[in-house]
């Protein structure tokens, strides 16, 4: 499959050590996506807009569309997502389950993560306030504040979230491929962020350069949408008419999963035109 192509490139000297291969996520990556049995019941939805929840930025609203006329379902987004966020290895026994810490996963031959929904009913059951959401329209995770209570896992009508029962670094299973992305604790629930680190550096970078200007997040790439040679996964601002995910979706028609449509979801699928 060639799934290493495209995504990030470590230097040598990050690659040695005791730490798991790359090789073993690549291979873990590979068994995941054999084992893909779940598909997509996919309904039309419009154009997300401007959050409906108090405090919430009336520039900035950060989301993806997948092209399903052009994802060729290779799997190089998964491993990309992976080693960025330094998402975990698992137990064979785990694997042998199709239990797998990936953020990224395949359903209907398509990337499928957490859609960062603007009413986000793993948000409303959290006791501890771990999942939260953030101005610019990302459904968050603090870590520090999960108590592993799985009350947002079992809220979330597609099982976007994963729980992690395992202590990955004891066992050797993990490894911090990205520095800036701290490695997670057995206990927690853990998902896609967005690259949340990705657009927290930039708007920095931003700001620091143009004080009295309003930061979009122009040029931001997730690591999914990065190392897509297709060029499927469009990263962007929903707010920012100057975004290529507003410019790419213009005339196309969207989609979402039948269980996600009526909660606002971010994320979405198109193919075709309108």
């Amino acid at each position: 499959m060639g799934l290493l192509f495209g995504c990030r490139k470590l230097p040598l000297d990050e690659l040695a050590g005791d730490l798991p291969s790359l090789k073993r996520f690549e291979d873990e990556v590979r068994l995941a996506m054999s084992q893909a049995r779940k598909s997509l019941d996919l309904v039309k939805v419009p154009v997300p807009k401007a959050l409906k929840i108090p405090g919430a930025s009336i520039q900035n609203r950060f989301g993806m569309a997948i092209d399903l006329d052009l994802c060729d379902g290779c799997g190089k987004c998964i491993l990309a997502c992976n080693l960025e966020n330094n998402v975990p290895l698992v137990p064979n026994a785990d694997a042998e389950r199709g239990r797998f810490m990936h953020w990224v996963e395949m359903r209907g031959n398509a990337p499928f993560m957490c859609a960062h929904c603007g009413d986000a009913p793993c948000e409303k059951v959290c006791p501890t306030g771990a999942a939260n959401h953030t101005p610019d329209g990302l459904s968050a995770m603090m870590y520090k504040r999960c108590a592993g209570s799985r009350f947002c896992g079992a809220n979330c009508p597609v099982q976007a979230r994963k729980f992690n029962f395992n202590d990955a670094q004891k066992l050797g299973l993990a490894r911090q491929f990205n520095k800036e992305v701290p490695l997670r604790d057995k206990g927690v629930m853990e998902k896609c962020s967005l690259c949340l680190h990705r657009l927290q550096n930039d708007r920095l970078d931003f700001k620091t350069r143009n004080p009295l200007s309003e930061w979009r997040g122009r040029g931001v790439k997730t690591a999914c949408a990065e190392a897509c040679s297709k060029n499927a996964i469009v990263f962007g601002n929903w707010l920012d008419e100057k975004s290529p995910l507003v410019r790419l979706t213009k005339n196309r028609v969207l989609y979402a999963p039948r269980e996600l449509a009526a909660l606002d979801p971010s994320i979405v699928f198109m193919r075709g035109r309108r």
